[in-house]
């Protein structure tokens, strides 16, 4: 016997330093300061919204297509060419009579030019520059509105986080109370024991309940460490911390109607889809001409940073790219078919969100019913519970009995507050698949 309790007070020694521990790092915060928290530090929202900039930055570049492009170059030619060589006079300005001896104009020698060059385009008639550009833009928005839906979806994530460290605790509180009446019918076991009114074996029926309790209390403690370790990554915090939540339950005035026409994920793929009628129409204008202007400004000497002949050229430049294999055709049917592939997604996400809401709502129909089961279920373990262990003190039931009366009552207890959570976390997800942009 004397063992039995240094064994036990040493047990509970350790319980209660592991609390200690914990309870050092313990951190109270509500549901929105977690959510708060996520927005700012998350990083898949972080490379979701960094996506998004980059779309941006390429719809912006794609403005280009109405702007001149300008190009200043300075060039060193050296050679003995004679038609090179005839030519760089000719630019330098610097021909005399003499240059048309047959003797110089065949056997040049060494010549040099040295050339600085502006150059410039300016598009005037490109169409599939144009769709290019809208299809750019409309990728940009489709990125936003992806962006968007994912922070809606970390928002679900952070509640569902939130939900389980509750959750956690809450089991942690039923598992307590349960080790609680372990120790108070082991105490009641010893006693019946060393009166001689329970067999040995009965006695030691209650020490390995009391054991198992001791065992799913831990359990339970580490999971509330796990839960917070998954809430502080949501929110872009270190592991370590223990977060102490809010014990409210959620309602179903958060919930909207389903509304399709404004939910992120399917404006972003309407979205994808203009990008991808662009980018086909794009295809298709690269087959028909274009106009651009160009002129260039340059000046020519024989000496190095030297400017003394100068001359320009300008003009306008149609062409046509009249035949490129099967490239141009195929290029189209490719982009015809990724616009197809879009229109199919689009129709999928619609039709996925019908059922997913249809499916939601009667799960939340569901778990109402099992809430008031799981009630009615507790207060009768509860009551059995009483019953039983008047009778195992009258001696009229086993310790089996007893134990499992009270085991049951830990079921139904744990069962309920997981009907609980399953419960805020539909109401959770209803929020998020019918979350609206209007």
């Amino acid at each position: 016997m004397r063992q039995m309790k240094i064994s036990m007070m040493m047990i509970l020694l350790s319980i209660l330093s592991l609390r200690g521990m914990a309870q050092e790092n313990q951190v109270a915060i509500s549901l929105d300061q977690a959510i708060d928290s996520a927005m700012l530090h998350n990083e898949s929202l972080r490379q979701s919204r960094l996506d998004a900039r980059i779309a941006k930055e390429q719809s912006l570049g794609a403005d280009a297509v109405f702007m001149p492009q300008v190009g200043l170059s300075y060039t060193a030619y050296f050679t003995n060419n004679p038609l090179n060589v005839f030519g760089f006079k000719l630019q330098e300005q610097t021909v005399t009579s003499g240059d048309f001896d047959p003797i110089k104009l065949n056997n040049p020698g060494f010549n040099k030019d040295f050339s600085a060059q502006l150059e410039v385009t300016q598009p005037i008639f490109n169409l599939d520059a144009i769709y290019q550009r809208n299809s750019a833009r409309a990728y940009h928005r489709m990125q936003e509105w992806s962006s968007e839906r994912k922070k809606e979806y970390l928002l679900f994530q952070v509640k569902k986080a939130y939900l389980e460290v509750k959750l956690a605790y809450q089991n942690k509180d039923v598992i307590a109370k349960a080790l609680q009446t372990a120790d108070a019918f082991l105490k009641r076991a010893e006693d019946m024991y060393e009166q001689g009114l329970i067999q040995k074996a009965d006695l030691l029926d209650a020490r390995v309940f009391q054991s198992r309790m001791k065992t799913n209390f831990q359990t339970a403690m580490s999971n509330i460490t796990n839960a917070s370790d998954q809430l502080g990554f949501l929110m872009g915090k270190q592991p370590g911390t223990v977060y102490l939540v809010d014990t409210e339950r959620f309602t179903m005035q958060s919930v909207r109607a389903l509304n399709l026409n404004s939910r992120a994920d399917i404006l972003a793929y309407e979205a994808g889809l203009a990008a991808a009628k662009n980018k086909l129409k794009a295809d298709k204008m690269s087959l028909i001409p274009r106009i651009n202007a160009f002129g260039n400004y340059q000046y020519n000497d024989a000496k190095l940073f030297r400017f003394n002949a100068d001359s320009y050229f300008a003009g306008i430049r149609l062409s046509w790219k009249i035949f490129s294999g099967t490239q141009d055709w195929h290029k189209i049917k490719a982009s015809r078919l990724e616009r197809d592939k879009m229109v199919s997604r689009l129709n999928e996400t619609k039709s996925k969100a019908e059922v997913e809401y249809q499916k939601t709502m009667r799960q939340l129909t569901d778990l109402n019913y099992e809430m008031k089961q799981a009630e009615s279920m507790v207060q009768q373990a509860d009551e059995a519970l009483n019953i039983q262990t008047d009778r195992y003190t009258q001696g009229l039931s086993s310790t089996t009995d007893l134990l499992r009366t009270q085991t049951q009552l830990a079921q139904t207890r744990l069962m309920r507050e997981m009907v609980y959570f399953k419960k805020d976390l539909t109401i959770s997800y209803l929020v998020f698949i019918t979350s609206s942009n209007e």
